[in-house]
């Protein structure tokens, strides 16, 4: 199942997995057809304040990554889920209950990213990689164009004691940890595409 997140409404692909959406595939006749009446929807989705979620069923996958393609600029991202003695550190930017991530460079693989992002956001250092999570989809509207974000998260563990330092020009306030009391109020605060697509892994993380 393939969800895209726009403020607190979702956009499902029940039958696509968004991973692996290819915009260089070769369309068929069908799919050019497709990815023209989605692109014709996407405008009308994302103008509608409504916040509950909307299905398209009968839409197969290379006519939807051409459609993104032709919607949206890409803007991949990466961050982490670090977990210390039962909890994982969250951050709040601006205002905001949040996981640390940051964009991808030109060049730079996932991984790379997403250690070098959550140590520049959160000041943990000798970060390793656990396992990759689940990858959240989310589109705004930034320098009169809509951007479209497949952020990578990944699980990780650090050897250093946690001594958070909170990135103050990126707009992050505080960093936290996060436990099993915790967690019902994170997911209720932080955005709907983390509470959705990473809850269950949180949930887990936190109750050990």
């Amino acid at each position: 199942m393939y969800k895209i997140f726009h403020e607190n409404k979702a956009l499902i692909f029940p039958k696509i997995a968004g991973d692996t959406l290819n915009s260089d595939a070769i369309l068929q006749e069908s799919d050019r057809y497709d990815a023209e009446l989605l692109c014709e929807f996407f405008p009308e989705w994302l103008d509608d304040p409504d916040p509950g979620e909307t299905f398209i069923h009968e839409v197969g996958e290379n006519a939807v990554a051409e459609a993104l393609k032709q919607t949206f600029k890409m803007a991949p991202a990466a961050g982490g889920v670090v977990v210390k003695d039962g909890k994982f550190v969250s951050i709040v930017r601006h205002g905001i209950p949040d996981l640390p991530k940051g964009h991808i460079e030109k060049g730079e693989h996932p991984e790379q990213a997403a250690l070098r992002e959550v140590e520049e956001e959160t000041g943990i250092g000798k970060l390793q990689i656990v396992k990759e999570l689940p990858s959240t989809w989310h589109c705004y509207f930034e320098h009169e164009e809509w951007k479209l974000k497949r952020t990578y998260w990944y699980l990780m563990e650090s050897e250093e004691a946690i001594q958070p330092k909170p990135q103050t020009e990126e707009g992050i306030t505080e960093i936290k940890l996060i436990g099993n009391e915790e967690i019902d109020d994170f997911l209720k605060d932080t955005f709907r595409s983390i509470s959705e697509i990473l809850g269950q892994d949180l949930r887990q993380v936190a109750t050990k």
